[in-house]
This record gives structure tokens, sequence and C-alpha cells, in this order.
């Protein structure tokens, strides 16, 4: 197999596309540090990572029966696809694309989106426009931002998969608020309902703590702010699901299909994390990668557990725990103490050279992965093997193949620091996961082995090359394997 391995990766690394690339690759990093732009360390830009999102929209789109506000969200990431492509084009010949406000690509590539919408969203021109052209505006702003704004946090390629991902499901929002295009399914529509508006309530208090004097960072300050987020959330909820709204929730999320049972579970895995971050955040001592790998089975457990045994509840805990990351990412930025210096404690064992930059983004990439396939998805009963991908892929694979490969690798590939054996580990283990899933009648799903071995080899090859924040890559990769095999299903 490792004869096969490198082979492989020989002939991909001597063709003149792969060459060309790497003169594009290059050709930006000049740019970025004649602009004086630090992005995250690491050997690449990451400049593909911009296809990842809108690929497995158009592909679902394409392969799946899907609702308008879902075309209508692949029709948007297509804009921002041609929008990216332009940008890595022009940022390979001039560093000015980073410093003036050169605007004249996001028409052009807006206007994709609007006839792509025009044709297949049927709607007017006017609402096109309206939903194509802000959208490209938006996420050029975005982008530009978080590479000049935020130091050492992001690669272009991680970046422009962040912002993608924020400027679409703005993009949801907005059009599931203000027009028609609404879930066809009504317990999903009531589910996304709640995730909004959890949302956005944390959007409104991570706003007031950013636009906070130094002289009100205090739990004062906190207190009315959480207050104020409080109140919102209490008249969202109340304006959208009646005056009954939480004895609706509470009946969802706890009575109905005895789903106190597998919450049970969730917090006893929670409980687990926490006590075990408390006592490491004691003492003092730096994490291990294969200490930091624990928390990705403990996180992947939830997700496992809830994809199988019901998966709409998952999608409900996904979107709110995603709000609380957020939240908690926020209070540690705050200065507010306590609070602040006590989430930092804890954020300097568990972090690793790749959060050098402004926030902690390894547990973010990491909860995102994850979470990825619920939202991504289009139908979420049926589909059980592509929403694991995030579970497998990293979860699974890339936590086997670091600590298989830090004890018995030794045959390291010809870039980075993995190991063939990790790799091979990597693949195997996926593949005897989702085997136990079948044999225990936990998934049901036609050529599972043979799909998650193709899924598997493909995302295993890919993190071993890489280097961008797995966590946040191959989810996607992995989805898109799934969906070129979904001919099998």
């Amino acid at each position: 197999m490792e004869k096969i391995f490198q082979d492989f990766t020989t002939r991909i690394a001597d063709t003149h596309c792969y060459k060309f690339f790497r003169l594009i690759d290059s050709q930006v990093s000049r740019n970025l540090k004649s602009a004086e732009i630090e992005t995250r360390k690491s050997k690449s830009n990451g400049l593909w990572c911009f296809a990842l999102l809108p690929m497995v929209l158009v592909m679902y789109t394409v392969q799946c029966h899907v609702s308008p506000l879902y075309k209508l969200v692949t029709c948007a990431s297509i804009g921002l696809l041609f929008y990216s492509l332009l940008f890595s084009v022009f940022l390979s010949i001039s560093f000015l694309i980073l410093q003036e406000q050169l605007y004249g690509g996001c028409i052009s590539t807006s206007l994709v989106s609007v006839l792509l919408m025009y044709i297949f969203v049927l709607q007017d021109f006017t609402f096109c426009t309206i939903f194509s052209v802000p959208t490209v505006l938006i996420y050029s702003w975005l982008l530009r931002s978080s590479l000049s704004c935020f130091p050492n946090t992001f690669t272009i390629g991680e970046a422009m998969v962040m912002t993608q991902g924020v400027v679409l499901f703005g993009v949801m929002a907005v059009a599931k608020i203000t027009c028609s295009l609404v879930e066809t399914d009504e317990e999903i529509d009531f589910i996304y309902t709640i995730i909004y508006t959890v949302l956005s309530t944390v959007g409104l208090i991570v706003t007031a703590l950013f636009l906070l004097k130094d002289e009100q960072r205090n739990l004062i300050s906190l207190a009315y702010i959480l207050g104020f987020g409080t109140a919102y959330t209490l008249l969202m909820f109340i304006s959208q699901l009646g005056v009954s709204c939480f004895f609706v929730i509470f009946d969802y999320i706890f009575i109905e299909n005895n789903r106190y049972q597998i919450i049970s579970f969730w917090l006893v895995l929670l409980l687990l994390s926490v006590t075990v971050l408390t006592m490491r955040t004691q003492l003092a001592v730096k994490a291990s990668t294969v200490t930091r790998k624990s928390f990705h089975i403990l996180a992947s457990a939830v997700f496992l557990s809830g994809i199988l045994l019901d998966v709409n509840l998952m999608l409900l805990a996904s979107g709110i725990g995603f709000g609380l990351l957020i939240l908690v990412e926020a209070l540690r930025k705050s200065n507010i103490e306590p609070i602040s210096s006590a989430l930092h404690s804890a954020f300097l064992v568990y972090s690793d050279e790749k959060d050098s930059g402004t926030f902690a983004m390894t547990p973010i990439y990491l909860y995102v992965g994850l979470a990825c396939p619920l939202a991504l998805s289009p139908q979420l009963k049926g589909r059980e093997l592509e929403l694991l991908s995030g579970v497998l892929s990293i979860g699974v694979g890339d936590t086997a193949a670091s600590w298989f490969g830090s004890k018995y690798g030794f045959n390291k590939w010809s870039s980075g620091n993995r190991t063939y054996e990790g790799t091979a580990f990597n693949i195997l283990s996926q593949i005897a996961t989702v085997y136990a899933l079948l044999l225990f009648e936990l998934l049901d799903t036609k050529y599972a082995l043979l799909r998650t071995a193709f899924a598997a080899t493909i995302t295993g090859l890919v993190e071993a090359k890489t280097n961008q924040v797995d966590n946040l890559v191959l989810p996607l990769v992995m989805l898109i394997a799934f969906r070129l095999t979904s001919f099998l299903q």
C-alpha cells in the first residue's frame, strides 16, 4: 500500500496542472507578504478550498429534490465561487485587491447568480438582483476583513470557506424571513426557527460585547447584555411560535419519542468533558495531541448517537450548541473578569500551533466539521451515512491517524509529518466503523462499505497532503466523495 501511495502522489506532483497551481500559490504568498498581510502559517494558502462548499450545494441540488430556498442558496454560492476564483487570480497578480476598494469583480460574478436564480428559482429580475449583488459584495468585504483584521488566524482557503458559510447562512435567514421560500417539512421549519432565534440572539450579544468601552467591561454590563438577549429571545419565540412556545419547545425536546434518554447520554458526555477540561486547566500542563484528540472522540460520540438515533433532535442541538460555542469564545475575548481569564487559561492548555491567531479556531472548526453535513443535506432521513461525514473523517479517521501514526508510523509523506502507516489506519478505521454500524444494524444504507471505502480513501489522501485545518476541509471533501457514489444508493 505504501508503494501505491508513493506512485499516486508522485504522478499528481508531476502534472502540469499541479505545477501551475503551485506557481499561482507562491505568487499569492509573495503578494500577501508585500501587502503585510499575515495569514496562518502554512506551506500553502489552500486556494482550492473555495470550491468545496459550492460543490456540495450544487451536487445536492442536481442529484436530489430540494426546496426553492435550497436552490436560492446554491445559486448564491456559485456567485461566491466565481468571485473566489477571480480573487485568487487577482491576488496572484497584485496585492492591490486587498488594499483598494475594487468591486468590479463583485458585479460581474454576481450576474452569474442573478441568471441562475432567474432560471431555477423562478423569481423576477429584481428579486434575483437583491439576493445576488449584495451577497457577493458582503462576501468580498468579509473576506478582505478576515485576512487583514485577524492576523495569523486563517489561510486564504480557510477564510474563504468560513466567510462563504457565514454569508450563505445569512442569505438563507433573510430569504426565510422576508420571502415565501420556506421549507416544506414543518418539523424542520420549526427547528430552524429555534436555531435562527438562538443564533441571532448570540449575534446581538457578541455585537454588544464588542461595542463595550474598556471601563464598561464588567459583570454588571454583562448582566444587562444577557438580560437584553433573554428578552429578545422571549419576544422572538412568542412572535413566531405563540404564547405557549416554551411548552411546545419543552415537549419537543424532552417528551416526544423519549428524547430525555439521549439527552441524558449527551449530558454525561458533557460533564465528563468539563471535568477533564477543569482538571487539566488546574494542572496547567500543555495537552498533547493525543489528549486533544480525546475531545474529538467525545464530540463525535454525541453526533454519532444523535444522527443514528434522532437526527432531527441532533440538528436542533447542533444549532444551539454552535451558538453557545460562539458565545463562550466571545466571552473569552471580552476582557470581562473573572470569566475571560478562566476561559483563556483553558484555551492555553488545549491550544495548538493552529490557534496562534486572534480566535480559538480549532474547537470551532471541530464543531463546524461535525455539524456541517446536517446543515448542508437537504434531507436528513435516509442519509445517515452522508451525515456521518464529519464523524468518520475527523472523529474516527483523523483521530486514528494521529494516534497510530505517532506510535507506529515511520515512513513519512514527502511533505509534512504525516506517515503512510497513519494514512492507511485512517482509511481502515473508517471502514471498520461503518462495518460495525452495519453489523449492529444501526445503519441501513446500500453499498455502505463500498461507498465508505471510496470516500475514506479520498479523505485519507487529502488529510495526508493538505496543510489546511483538517476539521474544516475533510468533512466537506468526504461529503463530495459520498455524493460521487450516490448512484449506488
